[in-house]
């Protein structure tokens, strides 16, 4: 590859030009004049940066004001200087001279090592400082738009430049044609972006125009909302900023712009947070038509997925998109490469998500880190529901605070006090009665399935449209489904009929089976939706449900906070979450999904109580929001602080105490945050994981291990001591050990029938008995625990650990997840969750052996594994199961239906994509092109940057 790649035949003669020097072509153009900054834009199409300035991490882009743009280096002022010396060489880009050059000019030709890596000897020489400065640069164009207007008569005609093959391919790969290498050159270094505005004509809010009119195509918002532009502005301005706006307030529209923002203007990568998995890859799916369509990488950072240290690209930038824990490993991997800068602003979504428990603590520490670093990214606080926002705005040192303007759809919230339906009015502060609804009897008599809340009046009222059923657990849930499909009386028209047909026949196709509960309901237009069920199960419903095939979905308090699922009506059939009271922040998200924008004109809400829950109804509808607290401890800030020691953030007892101020606990209780820390260390020092070396603090080897793998550091002993057992009895028939190895050692949610495990261990052949005693467990044991004697959850944990590991190794043989579900009397979505966890434990585990000398030759096997439990038994779906939000299910259909691969799958047509595949809509076949073609044009990108590696390396 190598020896063709430097056959290609060059462009430019090796020899003396005769050619005119003003009809050379804008090719590499070197001159010892030493250029001002303002001298770089003094032109349309001219730039001047020094050799050295062309690497990207040297670049930055600086808003000027929001209606204008000057894309510069950021290392300005040292360009002067660097020019004035004779061994600094400085490259410039330049359009055809201007007349009035003099004969001086045309003799500073120097040749620069890029010049003469294309054999070009001949330079085109450097237009001299214009009187006046011309600002306005024609962006680059791309697809059907209109071409850039044809230079003026009185301008010299430039020769064109003629790009090589490979230059043509890279070009297509982009999108955009490059017309000279000019433009290929500048695009390729990061020096500018292919839509970056160049005056108060292409630009708005800090963005192209381009980008409104790409929104108003793909969403239809023609205009935004005042607080919207104030906001943009004001976070324009630099800072970090927090704003707090209702739910369907449009807050995530800003949110983007500021991400746009940073790639397309200020030539900066990006970084957006969300909570879940599931909004993860929602979110990538949104972007990817803005990311096709502005040539910007999108890479999601959720689960298992993500490269570490993320791939250095070469004149393009990214948008990362990650969960709490994906976004803390990204900043210590560019941290450790010391590509920290390369970010330019952090957009954290649900920002009040840092006062939820454990992962509220990571996400405090990974926005503790952005705030130690100099120069660190802007920081972007959205939330819905944040009350004490003046204590989180002083922890992330905020310039701003802005709150968005009243709800655009109106929302009606109501209590039902038994039959009583009493109306909220937030004005008043009061209760208002206006109506009694009565509960709907069964026409089949069944007093178990009995509408003893009036849930089914106040379901069938507003059929057909759609509503949201929130139960207190994933029991409630389905005998809350059963009884709506027993008492509702309502006919659908033909067409949804046949509709629910066609979906429970894909569930069938795809699953295997229909669950029992979903085959009596789903007919009847109601579904179920909770953790119990499959992700390719989840899936359907969610689509049937957003497309009105299904009208209504008894759902647990989770999906408030997940995917975009809005309805006309929210009930909430109980003030208990399981054991625990709702909160005011809960029920505001619940509520929330009630009437959105765009989508619905108005909406409504029940909040369902007993006389006795009056109170309680009372304190959810006109209460305050709780407070955000911070959730920092001594187990949360361990793998913490030893992330920043083996980074190197923190070297000493000062850095340390350094650090704990930039937290929320510091800024919350100052005078106890420090023995937190301390304490932590403590435990680090006495675990073996850090040490103290001449009064530095430092990593030890397994300490190192266990922070390049993000393992807990709690369990990192356990981890090591089944890794030791292996190194001596490793038994790699049928795999069974390795996906025990990789299995998290505390897991939870995972009930045995300890009397099915004995009669299975009967059955079980000689190969899983070997393993089955290499891991230390015996036959004696499952007697004991079958015959009802006792135990301590520590011991049982290594016998569910390979009861699990059996079921998920029959999973990723091809077995069918139903019944491999029935056979272990697992449930389908938990079996599934378990196998999510096993697979980003892998990921770690693969890691951990890598760091450690003495287990490396298993690094290779548990990276092979990681990608086997990932693709679950279907290595032909691979391609397809990389994009974002597929599934099985939906890679199955595809493959089906001849979309085999990515690249077929990226050449379809919307319609007759929509057309080929059941229950896809035109918009979401849209959005899986744009992925497929952004995943290619990814894979092209990795190989160009390749060689132009092996290139440069050659040279």
């Amino acid at each position: 590859m190598l020896k063709a790649l430097r056959s290609k035949r060059r462009r430019v003669s090796k020899g003396p030009s005769s050619t005119p020097d003003h009809e050379a072509g804008p090719d590499h153009v070197i001159s010892s004049t030493p250029v001002s900054q303002k001298e770089l834009f003094s032109s349309s199409g001219s730039v001047s940066c020094t050799q050295d300035s062309l690497m990207m991490d040297d670049i930055d882009m600086n808003l000027i004001d929001e209606n204008f743009a000057l894309q510069t280096c950021n290392r300005d002022k040292n360009i002067e200087n660097e020019n004035k010396e004779n061994d600094k060489e400085t490259v410039s880009f330049t359009s055809p001279p201007a007349p009035g050059f003099s004969d001086r000019d045309k003799k500073l030709k120097y040749k620069s090592p890029l010049a003469r890596r294309r054999g070009a000897g001949e330079t085109t020489p450097v237009r001299p400082k214009s009187s006046s400065s011309s600002l306005e640069t024609t962006p680059l164009h791309r697809g059907n738009r209109q071409p850039p207007p044809s230079p003026s008569h009185n301008t010299p005609a430039a020769a064109p430049d003629i790009l090589s093959d490979s230059d043509l391919l890279l070009s297509s790969f982009y999108g955009t044609p490059f017309k000279s290498t000019q433009q290929k050159l500048l695009y390729s270094t990061g020096i500018m972006s292919p839509y970056a505005p160049r005056s108060s004509e292409t630009v708005r809010l800090g963005v192209p125009l381009e980008v409104f009119r790409l929104i108003e195509k793909i969403r239809g918002i023609k205009n935004l909302y005042p607080w919207q532009e104030e906001t943009v502005t004001a976070c324009l301005t630099g800072g970090n900023h927090i704003f707090t706006c209702p739910t369907s307030g449009g807050k995530t529209l800003v949110g983007e712009l500021l991400l746009l923002n940073a790639l397309l203007t200020r030539c900066t990568d990006a970084l957006l947070i969300l909570p879940y998995v599931a909004l993860v890859e929602e979110k990538v799916r949104e972007l990817s038509e803005f990311a096709e369509h502005f040539l910007f990488g999108l890479e999601r950072y959720a689960g298992s997925r993500g490269k570490l240290p993320p791939r250095k690209r070469r004149g393009k930038k990214t948008i990362y998109v990650a969960t709490l824990e994906k976004a803390n490993s990204l900043f210590n991997a560019l941290y450790e490469e010391g590509r920290i800068q390369e970010l330019g602003v952090v957009v954290v979504d649900e920002l009040h998500m840092i006062g939820d428990g454990y992962r509220g603590a990571i996400l405090e520490t990974c926005l503790a880190k952005f705030l130690s670093v100099t120069p660190g990214p802007r920081i972007i606080g959205m939330t819905a529901t944040l009350n004490n926002h003046l204590e989180v705005a002083s922890f992330l040192r905020c310039s701003g605070k802005h709150t968005g303007g009243a709800r655009p759809v109106e929302l009606t919230e109501h209590v039902k006090i038994g039959e009583q339906v009493l109306k909220v009015n937030k004005t008043e502060g009061t209760l208002e009665d206006t109506r009694t609804v009565a509960p709907l009897s069964s026409p089949h008599n069944n007093t178990n399935l009995s509408d003893g809340d009036s849930v089914a009046s106040l379901v069938q009222e507003i059929l057909p449209e759609c509503v949201l059923v929130f139960c207190p657990s994933k029991n409630s849930c389905e005998t809350t489904a059963r009884m709506l499909a027993n008492i509702i009386n309502w006919t659908p028209p033909k067409d949804i009929e046949e509709k629910r047909g066609v979906l429970i026949k894909r569930i069938e196709s795809e699953a295997g089976n229909v669950d029992a509960v979903l085959a009596e309901t789903l007919p009847k237009g109601i579904a179920y939706h909770h953790s119990g069920l499959t992700g390719d199960e989840r899936v359907l419903v969610e689509e049937a449900f957003s497309l009105g095939t299904i009208s209504v979905l008894c759902c647990t308090s989770t999906l408030a906070a997940g995917v975009n699922l809005p309805a006309r009506r929210v009930i909430i059939r109980s003030v208990r979450i399981g054991k625990s009271f709702l909160s005011r922040t809960r029920y505001l998200q619940m509520v929330g999904r009630a009437g959105r924008t765009g989508l619905t004109s108005s909406g409504d809400s029940f909040l369902l109580g007993t006389l006795n829950e009056k109170s309680r109804c009372e304190q959810l509808v006109f209460g305050s929001i709780e407070d955000v607290r911070s959730c920092l401890d001594k187990d949360s800030l361990s793998l913490t602080l030893l992330h920043l020691i083996g980074s190197g953030l923190i070297q000493s007892s000062a850095d340390l105490g350094t650090f704990m101020r930039r937290t929320l606990l510091h800024t919350q209780q100052p005078d106890t945050s420090l023995s937190v820390a301390e304490e932590a260390l403590s435990f680090l020092i006495q675990s073996g994981f850090v040490e103290r070396k001449e009064g530095k603090l430092l990593g030890t080897p397994f300490g190192t291990a266990v922070y390049k793998s993000s393992l807990d550091p709690s369990l990192a002993k356990l981890v090591l001591a089944d890794l030791q057992k292996a190194n001596k009895h490793l038994v790699l028939y049928r795999s069974v050990h390795l996906v025990y190895l990789c299995i998290p050692p505390n897991i939870e949610n995972i009930y045995i029938d300890w009397m099915k495990y004995l009669n299975a261990y009967t059955r079980f052949g000689t190969a899983t008995s070997l393993t089955f005693n290499a891991i230390g467990l015996t036959e004696a044991y499952l007697a004991g625990r079958a015959c009802g004697k006792g135990s301590n959850p520590s011991s049982e944990d290594p016998y569910k650990r390979f009861y699990l590991a059996e079921a998920i190794h029959a999973v990723i043989s091809g077995h069918p997840m139903w019944k491999v579900s029935q056979v272990y009397d697992i449930a389908r979505g938990t079996l599934q969750a378990a196998l999510n966890n096993t697979v980003s434990h892998a990921s770690k585990m693969a890691q951990f052996t890598k760091a450690l000398p003495e287990y490396w030759s298993l690094s290779a096997i548990f990276e092979s594994l990681v990608q086997k439990l990932f693709f679950a038994g279907a290595p032909d779906l691979a391609h397809l199961l990389e994009i974002p939000g597929i599934k099985h299910a939906r890679a199955r259909q595809l493959n089906k239906a001849g979309y085999h691969s990515l690249q077929k799958l990226a050449a379809a047509q919307p319609s007759l994509l929509a057309s080929d595949i059941e229950h896809l809509t035109e918009n979401q076949a849209q959005k899986l092109i744009s992925s497929a073609k952004i995943l290619l044009r990814e894979q092209a990108d990795a190989l160009t940057d390749a060689a132009a590696q092996l290139i440069e390396d050659a040279i």
